[in-house]
């Protein structure tokens, strides 16, 4: 890719289980991998999902958590998270909770 730097930060891999929502259209599935700023998630039923839709994310492990699709990749599709207080501490009581107290970069 042209002018490509890479990933601002590095992401970990989960594989924590979430209901998907994207403009009212839900689904099941995963989170494949986290970052501070970024979320990998696995569509378990193919639904509408464009580049800079809202979405948000609900696990047992984190609660809710709310980002913006950059990719798309079915099954896969990559978010933005809002960088919001309440987000970061949910990610970092992720990181606490089942990570072995390691924090992201």
């Amino acid at each position: 890719m042209k002018n490509y730097i890479g990933r601002a930060l590095k992401r970990d891999r989960t594989r924590v289980r979430a209901k998907i929502d994207c403009m009212g259209q839900k689904t099941h599935g995963a989170v494949l991998d986290l970052s501070q700023h970024g979320i990998c998630l696995y569509l378990s039923v193919d639904i509408p999902v464009g580049r800079g839709d809202k979405i948000t994310v609900e696990t047992e492990e984190m609660g809710l958590l709310i980002g913006t699709v950059r990719w798309i990749r079915r099954p896969r599709v990559g978010a933005e998270l809002v960088l919001t207080s309440n987000n970061r501490a949910k990610v970092e009581s992720y990181y606490r909770m089942f990570r072995d107290e390691r924090l992201p970069a």
